[in-house]
């Protein structure tokens, strides 16, 4: 079932939980978006921005990739001015006070949750 939500919406999945991703995709992909990939590695991330920053409408972003955070990479997307929403499992007050102005989709979450998250930061892009 596609809503139709995400139309046109080009976007880029950081996250190191290999079936949370694969979901994340499939919930974006319901709603129209066009997922240009994904990754759970932060090296990986920085390169695939720094190479297409121009086609990524919107990240979503997991705070913690394994033995490290995506801050880095937030500060890249903020410099880049590309839109957008962490996700997490811990409450979204642990987001570092920097970016504490940018979505956070606590998990577990719900498409509808992520959809009008991801529309909300394209559409102010």
């Amino acid at each position: 079932m596609n809503t139709g939500k995400l139309a046109g919406c080009r976007v880029y999945v950081v996250e190191d939980n290999y079936l949370l991703a694969l979901t994340v995709v499939e919930f974006l992909e319901c709603a129209g978006a066009e997922v240009l990939g994904t990754t759970g590695k932060l090296g990986d991330a920085q390169r695939f921005v720094a190479e297409n920053q121009r086609s990524i409408d919107a990240v979503i972003l997991d705070v913690n990739l394994r033995s490290e955070t995506s801050y880095p990479l937030a500060e890249q997307l903020v410099a880049s001015a590309i839109p957008f929403v962490f996700t997490t499992g811990y409450d979204a007050t642990s987001i570092d006070a920097r970016f504490r102005d940018h979505p956070v989709c606590c998990k577990p979450f719900v498409p509808s949750s992520l959809w009008e998250m991801v529309d909300a930061v394209r559409v102010r892009h």
